[in-house]
């Protein structure tokens, strides 16, 4: 089975604007695939936490103030409830389970974090990513685009900007 790549919005909290909203990828892996460097690391120190085999969800984001915004991942994480502030998840694409975890896992935790521009923020980050994914080759461009798309949408939905 592929792993599945979503979206997450989160609603903005106390003001629902929608440069406020927060966004983040969320990763769900079927199969996941050991790469030797794990193997030996597993072998030789038994209390990694981190074995590749045992991620199967994985939440990545940038996390911090504007202008200390710093890359984060919690993984084996249930996809967030809307009680948790979730506005949506945005369904991206599946990709083969022929791409490992791992570099899935590198190519979106190295995109950088450019937030020394005061508007970029993890929509930005967000998009970034995928826009790496694609270069990889791992993400077809159009599902990059459509997902993007999707998210704007819901980043428009928040409340408190038709009021203000």
């Amino acid at each position: 089975m592929p792993s599945k790549l979503s979206i997450l919005v989160f609603v903005a909290s106390p003001l629902d604007f929608a440069r406020y909203r927060h966004a983040a990828l969320y990763f769900e892996f079927e199969k996941t695939h050991s790469n030797v460097q794990i193997e030996k690391t597993v072998r030789f120190n038994e209390s990694v936490a981190e074995r590749e085999d045992d991620i199967k969800s994985s939440v990545m984001e940038v996390v911090g103030s504007p202008g200390f915004l710093s890359f984060y991942e919690r993984v084996n994480t249930d996809l967030p409830a809307a009680a948790t502030g979730l506005a949506k998840a945005v369904f991206v694409s599946s990709i083969p389970d022929t791409v490992p975890v791992s570099s899935l896992r590198a190519i979106v935790s190295e995109t950088p974090v450019d937030d020394l521009e005061g508007d970029w923020n993890s929509q930005n980050w967000v998009g970034d990513a995928l826009g790496r994914l694609v270069t990889a080759g791992y993400l077809d461009a159009a599902d990059k685009e459509r997902a993007v798309d999707d998210m704007v949408d819901v980043i428009l939905e928040a409340k408190d900007e038709e009021t203000a």
